[in-house]
């Protein structure tokens, strides 16, 4: 088994504090956000990590991680990321967002999955969104699910808080027949059109455009709900609001660090 953190992005929405260093270099409570997360896999058992760099990526070369780079990616997205890590994927695939952290209950959720395409998602995403935004719908996504907890809908944007059924983390398992649809899916980015297309080019594609794709193709994208656990640094405002004390009552809501490996 194998771990890729996506962390080839600028991080522009939280700058100042990236200016400087990668994203997942910024740290919480006196430990990187990239430290604390190998720290959680590697107490699961996950301890092949490559690390998918781009922006100040000599800053990435950690001990015990792979590194692969993304010439690109000032021009791309997370999906064109992972895949300059393709020849590396094996048969069994863990994908992170480096911009997180996860209780290693989330993270052994996701490894008791035996499904081919596994996703984190949390079932009690609204109050840590209102904690976050104003209006938790400026950046909530759709997520529907049905009965046996296969996604229907993922990543578009709502009216609606009733069309989410829980959020997209970020952490997500390919494995068996899952590696093969995962790059079928991004190949078809260059045979189809979608909807999303109209908005960005394939180059720029998010990591729910690649699930949306392998819905659409008629595969299974399985749910594995959580309920909190978890904490996401993508903005300012999540940094000064969460980040300074991960021991906090306002964090510990959602997070309980004294679960997390030292």
């Amino acid at each position: 088994m194998k771990a890729i953190i996506l962390a080839a992005g600028r991080g522009s929405r939280l700058h100042p504090y990236t200016e400087s260093a990668p994203k997942c270099l910024t740290e919480i409570a006196g430990r990187s956000l990239i430290d604390r997360q190998i720290a959680t896999l590697r107490h699961a058992g996950v301890t092949d990590i490559i690390i998918a760099t781009g922006y100040l990526a000599d800053q990435l070369e950690l001990p015990g991680t792979q590194q692969v780079h993304n010439p690109d990616w000032a021009t791309t997205n997370m999906v064109e990321t992972l895949f300059v890590a393709d020849a590396d994927f094996g048969d069994d695939l863990i994908v992170t967002y480096s911009d997180i952290v996860y209780e290693p209950r989330v993270i052994e959720a996701l490894l008791q999955s035996d499904r081919d395409v596994s996703v984190i998602v949390d079932r009690q995403w609204h109050q840590y969104w209102e904690a976050r935004f104003d209006d938790p719908l400026s950046d909530a996504e759709s997520l529907k699910l049905n009965a046996d907890l296969e996604i229907l809908d993922i990543g578009n944007k709502v009216d609606d808080i009733n069309e989410i059924e829980a959020q997209y983390i970020g952490l997500m398992r390919f494995q068996g027949n899952g590696v093969a649809q995962l790059r079928n899916a991004r190949q078809r980015f260059f045979t189809e059109h979608r909807s999303w297309m109209d908005n960005r080019p394939v180059q720029k594609a998010y990591m729910t455009d690649l699930l949306s794709e392998l819905i659409l193709m008629g595969h299974t994208v399985h749910a594995v709900p959580v309920d909190n656990g978890w904490l996401e640094f993508d903005t300012v405002d999540d940094y000064e609001r969460f980040g300074g004390n991960i021991d906090q009552a306002a964090v510990s809501k959602f997070f309980d660090p004294t679960t997390s490996p030292n």
